[in-house]
């Protein structure tokens, strides 16, 4: 992991690493509607992933890391490599990873309010209400 100063100078130089980066100000800096880690490994998952366990089981710690390097680097890089298909494991141990790193959680602490008034509203009058909150898309839209 980079130490706070190397972060603020990878920052100034516009290298914005996925991991450990506000998921809302990500998104917005890259443009995109989902970080292409997440992209490419669920794609790669959905291809060649097939397996039981694929999210419950680690993959081997120094696979996971080299391949959080090789995103650093490279916005999608060849997951099919040997290394990665026979550690099939490690690409979703990645996906785990990146979540775990979050500053804030996916569903921040001001959306599992509104979450637990609107299931509370459910409970009461049946599903006639959508259970998600009606906030900005940014962060909601993987959900």
């Amino acid at each position: 992991m980079k130490n706070k100063a190397a972060k603020q100078k990878s920052k100034r130089k516009g290298i914005v690493s996925a991991f450990g980066c506000d998921l809302t100000e990500y998104l917005q800096s890259s443009g995109q509607d989902v970080p292409q880690v997440l992209k490419c490994c669920a794609e790669f998952i959905e291809e060649h992933g097939i397996v039981d366990g694929i999210y419950r089981l680690s993959g081997i710690t120094s696979n996971i890391q080299r391949l959080r390097q090789e995103f650093g680097s490279d916005p999608c890089p060849d997951l099919t490599r040997e290394v990665y298909l026979q550690d099939i494991h490690c690409v979703g141990s990645l996906c785990k990873l990146y979540f775990r790193e979050l500053p804030n959680p996916l569903l921040t602490y001001e959306l599992y309010k509104k979450f637990t008034v609107r299931l509370n509203l459910l409970s009461w009058q049946g599903p006639k209400t959508s259970p998600v909150p009606k906030t900005s898309p940014v962060p909601t839209a993987m959900l």
